[in-house]
């Protein structure tokens, strides 16, 4: 069901940039959250404006701006700091109305789920599972609450970036798109668009969409994961409880490993699944395509799923429209200047261009989105 959900969403989002180019930034920012409300919470996400879209945005906002570094001050370094009251650190202010402006809106979610399983009105979603089992799981409401606002906030930003990145890239890299299209009208024509079957044989768009992580990780400065035992790195005593950054964004700059590093070539993974300089035979255990989702036991559990939902928009995109930029120009890919500040990253608004291919494939995506919107029509 969730694959169906992903499809039919990735269709309405063509559907909408065939309408309104303009607007391709949202567009794109509220397919990742669409599919998420749909899949977890039973309920539809039509546009960017649907009320649930723009308030699970905003609490998002929030949230990561303040876990910037230097948002807040270095309690961990100055304990005395967390004595200090409210009114001389508004920074503990500003972390409660985000817990609460959180807390209501999982709240309002799982009231609404509730409400429907009440009524006999179904979603189809995780919640409702979770729900129909929480006798025997012991979940309190506030877990079940946290845990689907949780899968919410983690499923949106992270796979709206990267596609906004990708669509950033290949405005600069003319010929990525072009290579990418020709492999996809060897494997689905242009009779219909391509869909999750197909990305087994999309060799390319994958390396694409690979590229596109190594390039530009969505979260440059690592998660923080705290050390369970003491160890040494490179003659360095790192003590029990230490809490150490992965730097994703070094280590994808890394010139030892990746030939010209701040250059998008999707070829580097050609071949080789880690796009490094290696051979990938000789590759040790602990080597990982992208550092974009973490890596250890704390990878993100969700990395398939953003993975799967990212080549399929990939490969519709470059399907139906020539994407370019309006610009003769080269444009600002900078991370400094091109991409927004925080925790997690996203490419700034930049000029763009979604021409469709051929009256054809407008036909075909016209009737495609005919056919996704009866089977959303249940979250509705």
């Amino acid at each position: 069901m969730a694959s169906i959900t992903k499809s039919a969403e990735a269709t309405q989002t063509m559907h909408q940039l065939l309408d309104d180019p303009s607007g391709y930034y949202d567009h794109i920012r509220r397919y990742s959250t669409a599919v998420i409300l749909a899949s977890v919470f039973g309920q539809r996400g039509v546009s960017f404006q649907s009320p649930k879209v723009q308030a699970l945005y905003h609490a998002q906002d929030r949230f990561t701006a303040i876990l910037e570094a230097g948002a807040t001050p270095p309690v961990d370094a100055f304990p005395f700091l967390k004595l200090l009251p409210e009114f001389v650190s508004p920074w503990k202010k500003e972390a409660k109305e985000i817990q609460l402006e959180q807390k209501s809106l999982y709240y309002s979610l799982l009231n609404e789920t509730k409400d429907r399983i009440r009524n006999n009105k179904k979603g189809f979603c995780f919640l409702e599972k979770i729900l129909d089992d929480q006798e025997k799981t012991g979940f309190s409401d506030e877990q079940i609450a946290y845990l689907g606002g949780i899968l919410m906030e983690a499923g949106s930003d992270t796979t709206s970036s990267t596609l906004l990145t990708f669509v950033l890239a290949i405005t600069q890299y003319p010929d990525v798109l072009k290579r990418g299209q020709e492999e996809i009208d060897r494997v689905c024509g242009s009779d219909r668009s391509p869909s999750f079957d197909d990305l087994d044989h999309l060799e390319y768009l994958k390396a694409c969409m690979n590229e596109t992580l190594r390039w530009r990780p969505i979260a440059p400065g690592g998660i923080p994961h705290m050390l369970i035992q003491d160890d040494i790195y490179e003659g360095y005593f790192l003590p029990k409880g230490t809490i150490l950054f992965a730097n994703t964004w070094g280590i994808h700059m890394d010139e030892d490993e990746y030939e010209e590093p701040d250059r998008f070539n999707p070829d580097r993974f050609i071949g080789n699944p880690f796009g490094c300089k290696f051979n990938p035979e000789a590759s040790d255990d602990h080597r990982r395509t992208t550092y974009a989702f973490g890596a250890g036991r704390r990878v993100c559990p969700g990395q398939r799923l953003a993975e799967n939902s990212i080549m399929l928009n990939i490969a519709k995109m470059v399907w139906l429209f020539d994407i370019s930029s309006p610009s003769s120009e080269p444009g600002d890919v900078s991370m400094s200047s091109a991409f927004s500040d925080g925790f997690l990253v996203a490419p700034k608004r930049f000029p763009v261009q979604f021409i469709p291919r051929s009256k054809k494939h407008v036909e075909v995506t016209r009737k495609e989105f005919l056919e996704s919107s009866e089977f959303l029509a249940r979250y509705e």
